[in-house]
């Protein structure tokens, strides 16, 4: 990488000297619209892929950390900055960035590298956070990156960047019960669950431990079936509550929520009291609201009020064995429902924990 490293030394030089010319200029508030620097793509959109290697993926908290990064740049350059999280050192993204297909590309310094071809082709941006990452550009795109580099610093110095620093603390996750990091304090995606939760009516507390439970506040984890993120949720089930990216982690719990609230409307509407509406919808989002109902109608079929959350569990047991999963009420036939049972009880037991050590 030695001639993309000499033209790191002429970008870091262009950086020092605009830092040393706005040294000078007075701080400015957090809330102040008009952080000086230029606004050079304002109504403009700009691509920009991620890619981070399986370990920061997997942790998820950087991914957090640059969504919530170029949020804050979009508003300010007021333009649109459509994200993607790609493939790391996936050839075919290094090409995209040189075509012009994407704008801008999100490596980490000290783990990627820039392939040999394109080394003269490309510069990147100053160190964006704790985990090196770097943004990217096209030598033709220069502007994006000198732009980036001049309302940094600015940035560092507001509120909403002390805000972003949420995804850097230190979280217990060795913590198989998911302790709270502190008092007033759960996770570093609070601030969306709280946003979110009047969508479904719940205590945001509880929304965080089902939260943790799927994902235990891993933005890069996704299941063999195609689940993704903080929630878990499909893109196909994300994309009929209109939203399409989620990889973002606020969309990603909105997308969650939103299907909550609609799974919830289902037992709401058929009589279920309250505590049993939620136990159901738990229910429901972890095994699908298909599985569910086939336990409701075994429930039924049995004499037992299929509303009611224990008997619903008294019958799961009894979805692997064939005289009941061959019943005429039973439309899916088989169901090992264990892990359905310990989602439930597992949600609310960390509940109750969160009820007794975080504010409300």
């Amino acid at each position: 990488m030695g001639n993309f490293w000499r033209n790191r030394y002429f970008q870091y030089t262009v950086s020092f000297i605009l830092t040393f010319c706005f040294i000078s200029l007075p701080r400015w508030e957090a809330d102040k619209a008009d952080v000086p620097s230029p606004l050079l793509f304002a109504g403009d959109t700009l691509n920009c892929s991620i890619m981070l290697d399986k370990t920061l993926r997997a942790k998820g908290y950087s991914i957090g950390y640059l969504y919530e990064l170029f949020q804050k740049f979009e508003q300010h350059q007021r333009c649109r900055i459509n994200l993607n999280i790609v493939e790391q050192n996936a050839m075919a993204q290094w090409v995209q960035l040189i075509t012009g297909k994407t704008d801008m590309l999100i490596i980490n310094a000290e783990k990627d590298t820039v392939p040999t071809i394109f080394e003269d082709e490309v510069v990147s941006s100053n160190i964006l956070d704790r985990s090196d990452d770097v943004c990217v550009v096209r030598k033709d795109n220069y502007n994006i990156v000198q732009t980036l580099n001049y309302w940094f610093p600015y940035f560092k110095q507001t509120q909403d960047y002390s805000q972003t620093q949420r995804y850097h603390k230190s979280y217990r996750i060795a913590d198989r019960n998911g302790a709270p990091i502190s008092r007033t304090t759960i996770s570093p995606y609070d601030i969306y669950v709280k946003k979110y939760a009047h969508i479904l009516g719940w205590d945001w507390r509880l929304i965080c431990s089902l939260i943790y439970q799927e994902s235990k506040f891993k933005m890069g984890v996704s299941s063999s079936r195609g689940a993704i993120g903080l929630m878990q949720i499909k893109e196909s089930v994300a994309k009929t509550y209109g939203i399409n990216d989620i990889y973002d982690p606020e969309q990603n719990i909105k997308a969650g929520i939103s299907h909550l609230a609609r799974l919830q409307k289902l037992y709401k509407k058929a009589g279920a009291d309250s505590t049993n509406i939620i136990k159901l919808t738990l229910a429901s989002y972890n095994c699908g609201e298909g599985r569910l109902q086939d336990c409701m109608a075994l429930a039924q079929q049995k004499g037992l009020d299929p509303l009611v959350w224990e008997n619903i569990a008294e019958v799961i047991p009894l979805m692997k064995e064939e005289e009941h999963y061959k019943n005429d009420a039973v439309k899916l036939g088989r169901f090992n429902g264990g892990e359905t049972l310990k989602f439930v009880e597992l949600i609310l037991k960390r509940y109750d924990q969160y009820c007794n050590s975080v504010v409300k």
